[in-house]
């Protein structure tokens, strides 16, 4: 993960140094082209007015008076007659310029020109003012600058330059750090997290309060911990309970079988102790019946037949067979609707109505189940309520999952194996319907199954 942090800072930095060095450069090599440009128009027109001066008066007094005012100067003045040999200059020349001032084409006409291309090479700076004095001309004047003159400018600003771009890389440095910081460390916090689950610790919590993407999967880790953790939890719950449903009635089947191979048992304990195992027997066949069907819906094999029926003699039918068993309890059943068509499996859709009536039942001690079914703006429905204990807020949204059983001491003592529901849902949404339960602590529960029209 810390690699994954280098690699981004390393880009970001990269990127930075980029951009930046192409903005500086580009700013750096305008201004030494102004400033060079400023000092080269100031030697032309240096130039210039000592030509000016020439055409006014062009002898020997003012060649000297010309050369008289560079001499004290960076400046190298040389005036030429037309034939291009030198009248006067202000200071010694040196090889350079004389084989520059050999090589030059002059011109005749009263062009002022810039010779800064092969006189740069040779560490100066060149310029041509020709002289005309009424139409005819009389000779130049060239003006010599040192190209250090240009460095005196120059160097200042590269310094400020370097300066600016050290402090421009150092600020970048630390800009660079802070995002990295800010992206990584929620990274390698999630890694740690991610080793945490691998090895088996399901204590994780990751308090990245962002609403970015990087947020919304430090919560998807926390609760993947959390459905981990309840997962672990409700295996072993649910192992256990299907150890003590298996164990009770096997237990029942060995006692009873044993009292049957005495020789002097009547006849009458035998057929109420066979009366018991057959019970008992039934009630692990429908146990194991019940997880095998969650074994096939676990790897999609659980499938269910798509024949048209009638929704309403489904539930008056499957609820008469409910009755005795719900009114022994001394509950009162209400059964009300209007005829409706589905297209659906008629087993599998009975024994989703056998499971909510029969969780209806084991978890109302007094009162009313009432069953509704029809049709209502989403499509056909049928719906069951009770008046019993109902389910608390913190287990209504896990009542439907697989290995879950809400208050498991109570559920135990109902005789109830969470896999109810878990079978019903399962089953529902085979149909392409939607199983929904709403339901409060002590004030009852409503169970929907709803088809879309």
């Amino acid at each position: 993960m810390r690699h994954i942090s280098y690699y981004i800072g390393l880009l970001f930095l990269t990127a930075i140094l980029v951009m930046g060095g192409i903005l500086f450069s580009t700013l750096y090599f305008n201004l030494v082209n102004q400033r060079t440009d400023e000092v080269v128009l100031g030697l032309l027109n240096r130039g210039n007015t000592h030509r000016d001066v020439l055409e006014e008066s062009f002898n020997a007094e003012t060649l000297e008076h010309v050369t008289l005012m560079e001499s004290a100067s960076e400046f190298t003045v040389v005036i030429t007659n037309e034939e291009g040999e030198i009248l006067k200059s202000s200071h010694r020349l040196t090889p350079e310029m004389t084989e520059e001032l050999v090589h030059v084409e002059f011109q005749t006409q009263r062009n002022d020109r810039i010779l800064q291309s092969q006189a740069k090479a040779n560490g100066f700076l060149m310029t041509d003012s020709p002289i005309t004095i009424s139409g005819v001309h009389r000779g130049h004047v060239f003006m010599f600058a040192p190209e250090t003159l240009i460095q005196q400018v120059v160097n200042p600003l590269r310094q400020q330059f370097i300066q600016v771009g050290i402090i421009a890389i150092l600020l970048s440095l630390a800009t660079v750090l802070l995002c990295t910081r800010v992206i990584s460390r929620p990274l390698i916090k999630m890694e740690r997290a991610t080793a945490k689950l691998k090895e088996g610790n399901l204590d994780v919590d990751l308090p990245v309060k962002r609403s970015d993407e990087l947020g919304a999967l430090a919560r998807s880790i926390t609760q993947l911990a959390k459905d981990l953790d309840f997962l672990n939890r409700e295996r072993t719950e649910f192992l256990a309970n299907i150890s003590h449903e298996l164990r009770t009635p096997l237990t029942y089947v060995k006692g009873y079988a044993d009292i049957l191979q005495r020789p002097d048992l009547p006849e009458s304990e035998k057929a109420a102790y066979l009366s018991i195992i057959k019970e008992e027997s039934d009630h692990v066949s429908r146990l194991i019946e019940q997880l095998m069907l969650l074994a096939r819906s676990d790897v999609n094999e659980f499938s269910v037949e798509r024949l048209s029926l009638s929704l309403d003699e489904l539930v008056v039918s499957t609820t008469e067979k409910m009755r005795p068993a719900i009114e022994e309890k001394g509950l009162h059943l209400y059964v009300s609707g209007e005829p409706v068509e589905v297209t659906g499996d008629e087993i599998r859709l009975k024994q989703v109505l056998v499971n909510i009536l029969d969780n209806a039942r084991k978890y109302t001690a007094t009162g009313d189940i009432i069953v509704r079914y029809g049709v209502n703006e989403t499509g056909p429905y049928f719906q069951v309520r009770d008046t019993g204990i109902g389910i608390s807020e913190e287990s209504l949204p896990y009542v439907t999952k697989r290995l879950y059983r809400s208050e498991p001491s109570r559920s135990r003592s109902r005789g109830g194996s969470g896999l109810g529901l878990t079978i019903a849902s399962a089953i529902v949404q085979a149909h392409g319907a939607t199983l929904e339960i709403q339901s409060q602590k002590n004030s009852g529960t409503r169970v929907i199954v709803q088809w879309k029209g």
